[in-house]
């Protein structure tokens, strides 16, 4: 059997968690035995992993969290390496960018024969300043150098970090996340359920609310758009900022995270992804396995999740996207036809199986090896 120790800063509510999960749920368990070490939850980004029982030893090193600083580095580097002596796993799978570095690194220290790194996104554009980009370039194409095997989400996401010399070609591939088969709620039931507006078109904005992810756009969207309601549906540290830029306007309302990703789904008419940098986003495969139409900005490997002008709209400017939306909120029958090739495509595209046949397969190749 091959034992497996995934490594995360933490387990917020988000991509790299989910498709944790999936794996920790749907791997053979009698080929391959897994763990997770990750940092300490953040309660503003919501913790995936809580009330939820999954079939792995959970560990937690509170300074893989996000926050940085040399000692605590150097700590949390030397726990895991600890960790890892006491487990001896055959791999170790790091997930997210500080986990990524810390985990491959006690890796080698551990000496773990193998060492695999899933890109969810990269931080080349979008992220830090140009020095800081710089630096945390150079740092991954020296990681580069110890990873057995990097794995991408989505293959416009490797184009770049090929292109930037990140990953190797031959050691490398692409990997699409899992789209979960998701039955909508009642429309009705679900808005009243969520206090919701019961009337209406529904435009939601479903993740977290940081810079990356531009709530900013969104707000601006409900201004240009006023015969919709948008809905953020999520946290993060510009929920406050977020809220005071929206305090005018009527048609804007807030969630928190919410466990039922169907229940949301049931709720809204559309999702809209305002990003400046993505890998492939989790929420709008979530969208699509419901039948929901989106509209995104044009970033990461959306393209390859969502089919322009079929299953929704990949615009590449602010006023391209606020004329998508509109378009979607006042056609009820494109919203329908757009909503239900969505759901046949991603169906297709992110096949649950093909996701985990594809782990399993690149574990026991890459230990043979």
């Amino acid at each position: 059997m091959i034992r497996v120790v995934h490594v995360l800063t933490r387990t917020n509510v988000g991509g790299p968690s989910v498709m944790l999960v999936d794996l920790l749920e749907g791997v053979d368990k009698t080929r391959v035995q897994q763990t997770v070490v990750r940092g300490a939850p953040v309660v503003s980004e919501g913790d995936y992993l809580k009330d939820r029982t999954v079939n792995a030893e959970v560990i937690t090193i509170g300074g893989l969290r996000r926050s940085l600083g040399v000692v605590g580095e150097v700590r949390s580097l030397f726990t895991l390496v600890r960790t890892l002596r006491k487990l001896r796993p055959h791999i170790v799978h790091t997930h997210m960018a500080k986990a990524g570095v810390i985990g491959r690194l006690a890796a080698v220290l551990a000496r773990v024969p193998v060492r695999v790194h899933t890109y969810h996104g990269h931080l080349l554009h979008g992220y830090f300043s140009p020095l800081v980009t710089r630096i945390f370039t150079s740092i991954e194409r020296m990681l580069r150098t110890v990873t057995t095997h990097a794995l991408v989400v989505g293959a416009a996401t490797r184009r770049d970090l090929l292109e930037a010399n990140v990953v190797k070609p031959e050691q490398s591939s692409t990997i699409m996340p899992a789209a979960r088969p998701m039955q909508r709620h009642n429309r009705k039931q679900a808005r009243v359920a969520l206090g919701l507006p019961e009337n209406g078109v529904l435009v939601g904005f479903v993740g977290r609310l940081t810079g990356i992810k531009r709530p900013d756009r969104f707000v601006r969207l409900a201004q240009a758009v006023p015969n919709a309601t948008f809905v953020f549906v999520g946290n993060g540290p510009l929920r406050d900022e977020t809220v005071a830029s929206a305090d005018s306007l009527t048609n804007v309302k807030f969630l928190d995270w919410h466990d039922d990703v169907s229940l949301v789904l049931g709720a809204l008419d559309v999702v809209v992804l305002t990003s400046d940098n993505e890998g492939v986003p989790l929420s709008l495969i979530e969208a699509a396995s419901a039948g929901v139409p989106v509209v995104s900005t044009d970033v990461g490997s959306v393209r390859e999740i969502v089919k322009h002008d079929v299953t929704g709209f990949v615009v590449s400017d602010e006023g391209s996207l606020a004329g998508a939306v509109t378009r979607l909120v006042n056609d009820a029958s494109l919203r329908r036809t757009m909503g239900e090739r969505a759901g046949a495509h991603i169906a297709q595209r992110c096949s649950m199986q093909a996701y985990l046949d594809a782990h399993t397969a690149l574990y026991e190749r890459l230990v043979r090896r």
